[in-house]
């Protein structure tokens, strides 16, 4: 008595039909995926300015003295200073201290004053885009978290790709308050 025996396993059709399928799955998902990944990368940027910006308005009013939050080139030194200029990118990092000397120009001055927060380079998104409203170069809030300069002003965060879908706009009032948007004419 002969036993016929079981074909076990795949043949080739079902493999290519499998591999189409696939295919086609791939290309309908990574760029979705693609997109997801930028959003949360500016996400992330817009959420680590705003709360920098809030907890530099609550460390004044805390502190009852002027804190000041500006772009810093070298923030991740051992003695970090502010960017000199109005157009320096606050991708490359910031700063934020208690201007404890009293000095107008509001630099930092390891010294006299005291150092609360340093914000290393963020450069997984696409960057700050765009400063609207004077162009800060830094935000100074007064002991009443009212700011002193700064106020007014927006920043538009973009994705890598700029891809305007993806922008966020972090709109900064007078009184010191910050929102975040997804128009680029909200702060206006």
């Amino acid at each position: 008595m002969h036993t016929r025996q079981r074909q076990t396993g795949i043949t080739l059709i079902e493999l290519m039909v499998a591999t189409a399928i696939l295919g086609i799955l791939l290309a309908i998902g990574i760029p979705s995926m693609r997109g997801m990944s930028e959003s949360e990368a500016v996400r992330s940027h817009v959420n680590a300015f705003v709360g920098s910006l809030r907890y530099a308005r609550s460390e004044a009013i805390r502190n009852r003295a002027k804190v000041v939050i500006c772009p810093s080139n070298n923030s991740e030194s051992a003695s970090p200073t502010c960017s000199g200029g109005v157009t320096d990118p606050w991708e490359l990092g910031w700063i934020i201290f208690v201007n404890r000397d009293g000095d107008t120009n509001h630099q930092y001055d390891s010294d006299k004053d005291t150092l609360l927060r340093v914000q290393g380079p963020v450069s997984s998104s696409g960057g700050i885009s765009e400063v609207a409203g004077g162009a800060p170069n830094k935000l100074v809030y007064r002991s009443t978290g009212i700011l002193l300069t700064g106020g007014a002003s927006a920043f538009t965060f973009d994705a890598k790709s700029k891809d305007t879908t993806q922008q966020k706009r972090v709109c900064v009032s007078m009184q010191g308050r910050v929102r975040v948007s997804e128009s680029r004419t909200a702060c206006t």
